[in-house]
Order: structure tokens, then C-alpha cells, then sequence
């Protein structure tokens, strides 16, 4: 489900994108000319040398960036960052944002804003076709002792502890946020003193923006817009490290299949999202609800509550639910009935993988208990 989404996300903002897992074996990809199930080293080897980097993303919940990516003739800004599926397998996106000008033009436009910038091109063979002349006067050669060599034969891929990688944020004359990924590298003397510091930055305000949207997509629920499954988990381990005591309600849609079959999946989904918004007029503002899966959804009640006060309010959703049905059609009016069950950590609740099958187990006895009345 969230790879879905995030090919999505990208194909709306017209972006190339990579997913791949952590053998980086390439799983989806929007490139026609990129094969799936190779390695992604074969077609950005802008990446090599920072295997070790970019499996640490989930820990370090960041990202890493690359400006000025040559593919095909084009200059791509390049992103990459990590995310987990709902069944908690751990994979990888490195979006391509390509810039609005050939190659050689933003070459060219990039030697007039700057003469000191070193710039290159490379074939597909990864062989220099062309180097300005900030760059043979930083290696002190002549242009055909560079054309034609292969670029490792300068570039030596590291991890270097001497550069200082940072994000800078400005606000532009519309007092909006820009971000500007800054490299700041320090030149040192033969005595290891530092004369003269190098700063190459890049404007990524709009990965920014993207990233915000991958990220909001990852933990809200299509349909319906409420936090999903992988936001609900998040949420529980963040509360159980921190041992803050609250409360979850979880609810459940009685005979949602015969709902669905009677009336059709387009006014399932209906039902589903008008439940979310009376779910979100019921919660309080401190509270967050969440639509676990397909007809499950639940409030978590954060804040220092009481058992009593939670029980008391919770006892009003029936007649919430029973006073207002689905108005479908001038035809059709849904009425709906929901299950619903209590937990508390720490008197029920102990780890977040285990909640979801007490309260499936919970919402069922619960069920046979009304049927047995």
C-alpha cells in the first residue's frame, strides 16, 4: 500500500523514481530504461560508497541528497530515503527530480553564476566528455589529459569525516520556507590547519515539499484521510517508551460485509468516510483517530484521562452511530451499528505488535456476547 502511494505522489509531480530493498535490488521504477530486479549501483553509481549511509535512513528518520546527477543528457537533483511497508519490511525510494534545461545549456547557465564551480560531463560509460576550466585548473592538467578518462580515475568514492553536510533554511520576500542543502567542506595546510572553508549549496526546496507529501502519504489513509495502520503502531511504541499511560477505543463496523454487499463498495467507501468525520467531530482535540483496517478504526485518548471519563464517553457512540445513518441517496439511507472495546496501557496493552490481535480478540468476544442476548 504505501509503495502504491508513493508512485502515486511521484507520478503527479512528474518525478522518476526508484524503490528498491536493502540488497539494493531495484523493485519498481517509473524508467523505462532501468531493468528491474538489478542492482542499483548499475545505473547510479553516484551511490557507491554510501551503501552503509543509506541503510542507516530508517534509524536516523533522514535523508540524503545528491544535486547535479547526470543521466541521459539531463541534470536530475537526487533523493534518497527510506520508508517501511505496512508488514513492517524496510525498502528504499530515490527520486529523480530533472531539471528544466539540456544538460549543457544549465552547464553553461551554471558557469555564468559561478566560474569557480567545477562542472563535468560523462558518457554512458562514465568517461569525461567535457570539463571546464575551473575544473582542469583545480587538478592542474590540460583538457586532454582529462577527456575521455574514466571518472574514478579522479574520484575516489569515501566516506570523508572532513566535510560538514547540512540543511539551511531561509524565508523568501513571500515569507515562505526555503531549504538549501549545503556541503561545507574545510581545506586544510600541510601543518592540518584550516585556511579556507568551501560551502556548495543547492536549492531542494521542492524535495522538501515532496518529502513532506511521501511522508504524510506513508502514515494517512487514502480514503479517508485519517493516521493509517503504520501511524497507529508509531504512535503506541513512542507512548510505550515514554511509558505514558492512555487509553484506546476500538471500533468496528457490524455486518460491514453485507453492507458492502447490498449497497455496492462505492457506498462502503462512503459509509467508511462519513464514519471518519463523525469519529473526528466525537474525538477531542488532543486525540487521534485512526483507521487501522478496512472497517476498524480507533481513538487514542493521550492525554492524562480518567478510566471513568473514557467509559462514559465512549458509551455514547452507539447512539451516535444510530442517530445518524448515511444518506446515500434519495433512496438509500444506511443505518449502521458499531462494536466497540476499551484497552489501556499498561493494564492491557504491553507492545504495540501484540494490541491489534487483543483487540480483534476483545471486538469478537464482545460481538458473541450481543448475539447471545
Amino acid at each position: 500500500m504505501q509503495t502504491d502511494l508513493l508512485k502515486l505522489l511521484c507520478k503527479k509531480n512528474g518525478l522518476s523514481y526508484i524503490i528498491f530493498d536493502q540488497n539494493f535490488i531495484i523493485l519498481y521504477t517509473n524508467r523505462a530504461d532501468i531493468q528491474l530486479h538489478s542492482t542499483l549501483q548499475e545505473y547510479l553509481w553516484e551511490v557507491v560508497g554510501l551503501e552503509d549511509q543509506i541503510l542507516k535512513l530508517h534509524i536516523n528518520e533522514e535523508s540524503i541528497h545528491i544535486p547535479m546527477v547526470l543521466h541521459s543528457n539531463y541534470y536530475y537533483d537526487l533523493e534518497i530515503s527510506g520508508f517501511k511497508e505496512e508488514k513492517g519490511s524496510s525498502l528504499f525510494i530515490a527520486i529523480m527530480q530533472q531539471k528544466s534545461k539540456s544538460s549543457k545549456e544549465y552547464a553553461n547557465a551554471l558557469q555564468k553564476i559561478n566560474k569557480k564551480t567545477l562542472i563535468y560531463e560523462l558518457s554512458d560509460e562514465k568517461k569525461q566528455t567535457m570539463v571546464n576550466e575551473a575544473a582542469l585548473y583545480f587538478f592542474n592538467l590540460k583538457s586532454h589529459e582529462m577527456q575521455g578518462r574514466h571518472f574514478t580515475t579522479f574520484f575516489k568514492p569515501q566516506s570523508s569525516k572532513k566535510s560538514n553536510s547540512t540543511i539551511f533554511i531561509a524565508k523568501n520576500s513571500h515569507n515562505e520556507d526555503l531549504f538549501f542543502y549545503a556541503d561545507i567542506i574545510p581545506l586544510t595546510n600541510q601543518d592540518k590547519k584550516v585556511y579556507e572553508n568551501i560551502i556548495i549549496a543547492q536549492d531542494i526546496t521542492h524535495l522538501k515539499k515532496i518529502k513532506k507529501e511521501l511522508e504524510y502519504a506513508q502514515e494517512h489513509d487514502t480514503l479517508t484521510g485519517l493516521a493509517n495502520r503504520h501511524y497507529f503502531l508509531k504512535l503506541l511504541d513512542e507512548n510505550i517508551k515514554k511509558q505514558k499511560n492512555f487509553f484506546i477505543c476500538f471500533i468496528d463496523i457490524n455486518d460491514f460485509s453485507t453492507i458492502n454487499e447490498e449497497y455496492g463498495a462505492h457506498a462502503s467507501d462512503m459509509l467508511l468516510k462519513h464514519l471518519s468525520h463523525l469519529l473526528l467531530e466525537f474525538a477531542e482535540a488532543d486525540d487521534t483517530v485512526v483507521r487501522i483496517q478496512a472497517d476498524c478504526f480507533a481513538i487514542v485518548f493521550e492525554e492524562q484521562k480518567h478510566k471513568e471519563y473514557i467509559e462514559i464517553l465512549c458509551k455514547k457512540l452507539p447512539n451516535l452511530f444510530e442517530q445518524n445513518p448515511l444518506y446515500y441517496s434519495s433512496e438509500d439511507t444506511i443505518k449502521f451499528y458499531c462494536t466497540y472495546a476499551i484497552l489501556s496501557y499498561p493494564d492491557d496493552i504491553q507492545t504495540s505488535k501484540d494490541t491489534l490481535a487483543l483487540a480483534q480478540r476483545t471486538l469478537q468476544r464482545k460481538k458473541i456476547e450481543k448475539l447471545s442476548r
